[in-house]
């Protein structure tokens, strides 16, 4: 028999202010809530009925970041995001100038393939050529954005039919673009999106691509960001988590329109695509519009999924033999900034899907909180780190769990060595796989996650929860992982702190003050 336990007073709140109920009241699922709908040409469609204001949140949302590049081509997902803005064949654009704005380009292109052809050169440059070559370029791009280019049209679009929060973003599995319409607007949106879609014109592509580079140029100068970027890339030696979603500096400032182009035609299609709409909406009027403009886009092949896999002792274990003695490999970074003093350990962990994740997810909430062990002796009693954290990732392919801790200085020195700090942490870490969680703190988490998971789903925020859940894995699955996070026991997280926990399956990075 099920037994119901009183939930925490913010979790009863939020229950109360989204949750609808059936007659026999009992709360909804939610498979109850979400609408799935999926067109021949593979885009699905994922539609929630928040009918409390006239509005609709809209996320257009492509499995395609980061990890799906290449070298050569890093930081090219990020880019993309930027030109989706740039406008298409129709938007973007002075009328009447589209043959004219076609010639511009023509023109640039032709001149930029002579910039790429000679900067190729290993030796013997003609830097003289270069400069007139970019003086050419530069003049025929100022030419067009007074003569065709209509810039932002996109933007204004949606502000003038009352849009709001009009952004996008890339990360390292999903790319994304979003918009809050009145219900009004929704066909505005849709044939919008499905122009984006299937005819965008990369205008300004090389000036953007300045603006990208000075985008990586401000990120290198925060201190500690090359540590941070050699840590990641250490640790992740064979996935494509190796570089950041910026990429390469030698990559994305010579990436080409055509590179780009190709890259389109792989990954932003309907198939590799999901449309979430949630607010006052008519499912079926919607349906109705959403095959209207994307129904006739057509998908060609499949985008090529992530094969590269992180050899890791459990990667051995799995495709070897349970008993196979894997290599022993530990890494180790060490770096100079100046910044504050970190000790790090990240260890590599399943995907998502995998059962262990919902035990490593609450191992790390437990690890982390204040009134944990951990924090209450290291930070408070002890004081010999400012702050302590860990925390599990929930990627698509590679995971990493993540264990840091930033050192106590008093008048310019360390309260502590870093080493004593990570010998430490590693004690700690130790600890985890045969000290059972305080029971009273484990369901202070529980009840803590279950109220940001229901606030996750409140409203039109919803949206967000899908579009995210469905591009890693499916959007069933946040149910499903919440139910498990819930289920977790003590003998769980000590069981996962056992199998990933080990010296051989981690990289510490040790990132000292640069004085």
């Amino acid at each position: 028999m099920n037994v119901r336990r009183p939930m925490c007073l913010a979790t009863v709140l939020l229950t109360v202010g989204w949750l609808s109920v059936t007659a026999g009241g009992q709360q909804l699922k939610l498979s109850d809530q979400v609408i799935e709908r999926t067109l021949p040409n593979g885009l699905k469609v994922l539609m929630v009925r928040r009918p409390e204001a006239p509005l609709i949140r809209c996320i257009l949302a492509y499995r395609v970041g980061s990890v799906n590049e290449r070298p050569g081509i890093t930081g090219i997902s990020h880019f993309h995001e930027h030109m989706m803005f740039k406008g298409t064949r129709s938007m973007g654009i002075k009328p009447g100038t589209l043959a004219k704005d076609d010639e511009y380009n023509r023109q640039i292109d032709a001149l930029m393939a002579q910039v790429a052809a000679e900067e190729s050169k290993a030796k013997g440059r003609d830097e003289a050529k270069l400069s007139t070559l970019k003086k050419q370029v530069s003049a025929l791009i100022e030419q067009e954005k007074k003569e065709t280019i209509a810039s932002e049209e996109i933007w204004g679009a949606y502000q003038e039919a009352g849009g709001t929060g009009i952004n996008a973003s890339t990360g390292q599995e999903m790319t994304q673009y979003y918009v809050t319409l009145p219900k009004n607007a929704i066909e505005l949106y849709l044939a919008l999106e499905a122009d984006r879609m299937v005819n965008p014109v990369f205008r300004e592509f090389y000036s953007e691509r300045d603006v990208i580079t000075e985008e990586r140029r401000q990120s290198e100068n925060q201190p500690g960001f090359f540590f941070q970027e050699q840590l990641n890339a250490t640790f992740y030696a064979a996935s494509p988590y190796h570089w950041d979603v910026v990429g390469w500096m030698s990559d994305i400032s010579k990436v080409t329109k055509q590179e780009m182009i190709d890259y389109r035609e792989q990954f932003y299609r309907p198939d590799n695509a999901t449309l979430v709409m949630v607010g006052d909406l008519d499912p079926d009027k919607v349906m109705s519009l959403v095959t209207k403009y994307f129904g006739a886009i057509k998908s060609k092949g499949k985008s090529p999924r992530v094969r590269t896999e992180e050899p890791t002792p459990e990667y051995y274990h799995r495709t070897i033999s349970p008993n196979f003695k894997a290599p022993y490999i530990e890494k180790r970074v060490i770096g100079r900034a100046a910044t504050n003093p970190q000790v790090s350990l990240w260890f590599h962990i399943p995907p998502i899907w995998h059962d262990d994740l919902p035990a490593l997810f609450m191992l790390g909430r437990v690890m982390s909180a204040r009134t944990g062990k951990i924090y209450l002796d290291l930070v408070e009693k002890q004081q010999h780190v400012t702050s302590f954290s860990a925390s599990a990732s929930n990627s698509e392919y590679d995971g990493r769990f993540q264990v840091s801790a930033t050192g106590r200085e008093a008048q310019g020195e360390l309260t502590v060595p870093l080493d004593q700090v990570e010998k430490e942490m590693w004690s700690y870490v130790e600890d985890a796989k045969i000290t059972p969680a305080d029971a009273q703190l484990l369901q202070r988490i529980k009840n803590s996650v279950e109220a940001q998971y229901l606030q996750s789903l409140a409203g039109t925020g919803i949206a967000s929860a899908l579009a995210s859940m469905d591009v890693a894995y499916r959007w069933q699955h946040l149910e499903d992982q919440f139910k498990a996070r819930m289920a977790v026991t003590p003998e769980d997280m000590m069981r996962v702190a056992t199998k990933y926990f080990t010296r051989d399956n981690c990289v510490t990075g040790v990132m000292e003050r640069e004085r």
